[in-house]
Order: C-alpha cells, then sequence, then structure tokens
C-alpha cells in the first residue's frame, strides 16, 4: 500500500476579538447538538448552545461575583472541550462512522483555533483567582503546614451542602442523580489532569505523584481503574456511563472545578500551585466520599453500587498523606520559602473553587426539587424587560443559565422544562409561567409545532 501526502492550503483562522474567536470555534457542525436530551456514545460531540454563546460578554472578565453567570457556564464549556482535545478520547463501541468526527475534533483548524485562543479565555475565566485569594505574610513551612491542618480540619467539620440537599429532597433520587453527574464530568475521565504533572524530572516528589496516578488507573488492570468502578455506580442507577451523556447537565461550579486542575497542569509554571491543590483535594475527598456513602445508602439501601466511593474514602486517606508529607511539604522543604506562597494559593484556590462545585450543585438540586413554589413566585414577580424565544422544528435541544432572575412563560403550545438529567420534567402550557433564579441551568423542550415562550427579567426583589 502507498500512502501519498497531499498539500491543502491553509484556512485563514479566524482574529478578532475572544468572543468572535469562541462563537467562530462553536459554530463547528461539532458543537450544534442535536433534538435529544442526553448526548450519544460520541465524545467529540457536545453542545456549546451558539445561539446562547453569542449573548454572552466576553470583553469583561469574569469577577468572583460573576462564577454563576452565563458567560462563565460558556467559557467553561469552552474549556472543557479544548482541554479534552489535548487528551485522547476513542468511543467504546470503536470509531466505526465517527472517523470524520475523530478527524475534525482533533484537526488542523480547530486545534489551531483553539491553540491560539486558549491563554485568553484562561484569563477570562480563573483572572478573578487573583482577586478572590490574598496569600501574604510569613511564608514558611511551618505556616504552610498549619495553614494546611486548618483548611483541612475545617472541610472535615462541616457538612456537604450538596449533600444536604440531596438528603433533604423531596425527590431524592432525582436529586441524588444529578449529583452523579457532576462527579461524572471527572469520574469518566479521572486524573487526566495529573497526567501532564508527571513528566520531566523532579526528584521523589514526581513519584510520589506517580503512585497516585497509577491507583487511579488500578495498577494497569482495567477492571480496577477507577473510572470503570465509576461506570458501575452510574450503571446501578440505570444511567449511561458514556463520556459527557449528561453534557447538558453539567453546572458551572462543576465545569469550572474539573477545568482548574487541567489550567494549572497546562502550565508548568503554576506547578507549585497545581500541588498545593490536589494535596487540598485529596485530603477533603476521603470524609467527602464516607459522607456520600451514608447519604445514597440511605436513599437506595443496596441498590446502588458505591464500590467507587468505598475505594476513594479508603484510598484518599492514604493519597492525603502521600500528597502532603511526600509531594506538598516535601517541595516547600526542598525548594524552600519562595515556593510557599503558591503552594498556600493553590490550597486556597482549590478550597474556594470546590466550595462553588458544593454551594452550585445545592443550589440546582433545591430549585429543580421545588418548581411549583416558583411557578407562585413568577406570578408575584414585577419583570423589567422581555424577548421572545420560538424555535423552528427540531431545532436543537440545549440548556443554559441567565445573569439575571428570569420568568419563563409559556406564550403558545407546550413544552417540558427539564433542569435534572433523570427527573420527571415539568409540564408547561400556554399561560405558565416558572421563576428561573439568576444561574440556574434549564432546559426547553418543545412539544408542539409551533411552541413559542417569553423570558421576562425579573426585577430585584
Amino acid at each position: 500500500m502507498t500512502v501519498q501526502s497531499q498539500s491543502h492550503p491553509a484556512k485563514e483562522l479566524p482574529g478578532g476579538t475572544l468572543g468572535e474567536r469562541v462563537r467562530a470555534f462553536a459554530g463547528s457542525p461539532l458543537f450544534q447538538g442535536g433534538p435529544e436530551v442526553l448526548h450519544g456514545p460520541n465524545p467529540y460531540r457536545r453542545m456549546l448552545f451558539p445561539a446562547a454563546l453569542a449573548e454572552a460578554d466576553f470583553e469583561r472578565p469574569l469577577r468572583p461575583g460573576d462564577w454563576p453567570a452565563h458567560r462563565s457556564l460558556a467559557a467553561h464549556r469552552l474549556l472543557g472541550t479544548w482541554y479534552e482535545a489535548e487528551t485522547v478520547l476513542l468511543p467504546e463501541q470503536g470509531l466505526a462512522v465517527l472517523h470524520d468526527d475523530f478527524d475534525l475534533f482533533y484537526g488542523r483548524e480547530l486545534r489551531e483555533l483553539r491553540e491560539g485562543t486558549v491563554s485568553e479565555l484562561e484569563r477570562f475565566a480563573f483572572g478573578c483567582l487573583d482577586e478572590a485569594v490574598d496569600v501574604s505574610g510569613a511564608a514558611t513551612p511551618e505556616v504552610l503546614e498549619t495553614y494546611f491542618r486548618h483548611v483541612v480540619a475545617e472541610a472535615a467539620a462541616g457538612p456537604s451542602p450538596a449533600l444536604t440537599a440531596i438528603a433533604n429532597a423531596r425527590d431524592r433520587e432525582s436529586a441524588a442523580d444529578l449529583y452523579l453527574v457532576q462527579l461524572a464530568l471527572d469520574g469518566l475521565t479521572e486524573a487526566s489532569a495529573m497526567s501532564r504533572n508527571l513528566a520531566g524530572a523532579y526528584g521523589p516528589e514526581q513519584s510520589a505523584l506517580f503512585k497516585i496516578f497509577i491507583d487511579e488507573f488500578g495498577y494497569g488492570v482495567y477492571d480496577a481503574k477507577h473510572t470503570t468502578i465509576f461506570a458501575k455506580m452510574l450503571r446501578s442507577r440505570s444511567m449511561a456511563t458514556h463520556v459527557h451523556a449528561y453534557w447538558n447537565f453539567y453546572l458551572a461550579g462543576p465545569l469550572a472545578t474539573n477545568n482548574y486542575y487541567y489550567y494549572l497542569s497546562r502550565d508548568h509554571a503554576k506547578f507549585f500551585r497545581y500541588a498545593g491543590a490536589v494535596t487540598y483535594a485529596e485530603a477533603v475527598f476521603a470524609p467527602a466520599f464516607v459522607e456520600m456513602v451514608k447519604v445514597f445508602r440511605g436513599i437506595f439501601g443496596d441498590a446502588v453500587d458505591l464500590h467507587y466511593c468505598d475505594e476513594h474514602a479508603h484510598i484518599d486517606e492514604h493519597h492525603g498523606r502521600i500528597t502532603r508529607d511526600q509531594v506538598l511539604l516535601a517541595l516547600a522543604g526542598r525548594h524552600g520559602p519562595r515556593v510557599v506562597p503558591e503552594l498556600m494559593r493553590g490550597i486556597a484556590e482549590a478550597r474556594l473553587i470546590g466550595g462553588w462545585f458544593e454551594d452550585d450543585t445545592a443550589a440546582q438540586i433545591q430549585w429543580a426539587d421545588d418548581l411549583p413554589r416558583h411557578r407562585d413566585l413568577a406570578r408575584d414577580a414585577e419583570v423589567t424587560g422581555t424577548r421572545r424565544v420560538a424555535p423552528a422544528p427540531g431545532a436543537p435541544f440545549g440548556t443554559r443559565g441567565h445573569d439575571e432572575d428570569t420568568v419563563l412563560e409559556i406564550e403558545r403550545g407546550e413544552a417540558d422544562l427539564i433542569t435534572t438529567p433523570t427527573g420527571p420534567p415539568e409540564r408547561l402550557e400556554r399561560g405558565d409561567a416558572v421563576l428561573i433564579p439568576a444561574g440556574r441551568l434549564y432546559g426547553v423542550k418543545p412539544l408542539a409545532a409551533d411552541t413559542a415562550w417569553l423570558l421576562h427579567t425579573a426585577a430585584p426583589g
């Protein structure tokens, strides 16, 4: 067989503003979505909601108070897609008819557009951490250890807002599934960000990180790999296990949390920050999974496979000790006080973003579980502006949020309001309305060809 290389003229890449470039990327056929609520087993296609993306203002970087904003969700969907394009994603069923999508996802045009924009989008999405986290004062290994022990003890003492919301929900099963979906964002590609910090030569700390990495991959045994046992947990809930089946239901906080570790790992100047962040994460995972086991057993009994949680409750105690003693404190001792502020910043940022994961997930659970009350609130809301949405028949399904409280009112036809991946949708008919708080994720699936709805901006209460 003879293989000849062909020369193709380079396609001119879009220039212009950050917004223009990300919208050009999202304009690819891979990211238009389809009518289905869940994505099929194709890791290259995911809905970036180009119509809603067009509303996002990318000229003003996010500030700490902007994290629930629609443009934050849009930015982190893009970053998550870009980071994953630097990993190997192959569908379990084989490429078969997906070769063209594979070529497009990893191809030159999208790669060059991504590579020419990712640093700027990172600054847009994560620059606010410089304002939100202040690391000042004495910088010694002793101060670092004291601070680390304090924040870990604080995390272990406080209940998880998301798990508390699940336990208090009326529909606890749907709430629990929504939480599983947020974990699936990392759970089905676990340790991918960590792999970027294993190359090079930096002494015993490198070997310590590798010990954790190989644990995550089941010591080379596929059935013991953490992603494999996470999929078992999903199957026990009759949920899909392919990568990003639930893309439409990833919240901004969990997306940002997952992206944060890629963000640090992509830039090795942030290595010490990564070391602090991963040490904090490993230290707080074990008690979090112990709490998760209690909550999920209380809901499902033995009907759910919690091997993944039991494994992490055990192994993450070990990983917590390794990262604290053999990575965090070892790096501080070896490289001196100058690296301590970066190590501390990583701990503080991971703590902050982990809190956003919890708060965002808890708020979504509480809202989705209480839609009848938000119908009542919609009737009493004062509105300041209105726009109309009339999708064409067969339009793709996508989810989004709003920067302000918004009243969604069905103008004609009927539709399902979808707020959770497995819970029953909220049926809305002509004249029905529901209040969507700022930052809450939702999708609308029309049930009649002429369905249209109004989005009223609610006045601050």
